[in-house]
């Protein structure tokens, strides 16, 4: 089964593993609200090992909770295999990359 690790620090969230479909399904909303609790917050994608669309959409679902809960959100150390994905996708820019 696909896994994510969240490694959770006052302003940085570190993800490890897969962002699937079937991984982050393991991940409740009540957590995410969780994750937003500063005012600004950098998700570190570095160690993440495996992305699909489903991984990419639920990154623009964080950052759209982000913005609900006002929390400046930003994303770090996108790996080869995202930003693949983001350029085949369309989406450059819209992730606000440190």
């Amino acid at each position: 089964m696909a896994e994510i690790i969240l490694n959770i620090t006052t302003t940085a969230i570190e993800f490890s593993g897969e962002l699937t479909r079937h991984s982050i399904m393991q991940i409740t909303k009540k957590s995410i609200t969780k994750l937003f609790l500063p005012s600004s917050v950098t998700l570190d994608l570095a160690k993440i090992t495996r992305v699909d669309t489903a991984g990419l959409a639920w990154l623009f679902y964080l950052l759209e909770q982000a913005n609900i809960d006002n929390c400046q959100l930003s994303f770090a150390n996108i790996p080869t295999k995202l930003d693949k994905l983001i350029r085949l996708s369309g989406v450059e820019g819209f992730l606000p990359v440190k």
